[in-house]
């Protein structure tokens, strides 16, 4: 694993304990219309799914960085579709519960996006 992995690992990781956190508060201070039991899963997917992201992104860009543009436009485009895709689900099946689900999806894809492309900036400024 080259350093710059492993420095993305590094931060994600505190990211990652940042967003816990946040979590945390939203457990205790949030109404009960606005709580979630999947919440720990769903912060676990978003972690383990910018790493892989990442991860393939900057593979990409070392083999051949003319691609990265095209990978990186179709991943998002999936992710977002996915995603989107998986917040409808939820909410038909579990229509009492949806608000929370959609509200803590919808904050942790923003900070873990977020969090994704300044990596992505920061790898690429070197």
């Amino acid at each position: 694993m080259n350093l710059s992995i492993k420095n993305f690992l590094v931060k994600l990781t505190v990211f990652s304990i940042f967003t816990l956190a946040l979590l945390l508060a939203w457990k205790i201070y949030a109404g009960d219309r606005f709580q979630n039991n999947l919440m720990w899963l769903l912060w676990a997917f978003f972690v383990l799914s910018t790493g892989f992201i990442h991860y393939v992104l900057v593979k990409v860009s070392e083999n051949n960085p003319k691609r990265f543009v095209g990978y990186f436009m179709g991943i998002t485009g999936i992710k977002l579709f996915g995603y989107l895709i998986i917040i409808t689900i939820y909410a038909l099946l579990k229509r009492e519960a949806a608000l929370g689900f959609t509200l803590q999806f919808l904050v942790l894809y923003l900070l873990y996006s977020g969090f994704e492309v300044v990596m992505l900036f920061k790898h690429f400024k070197k």
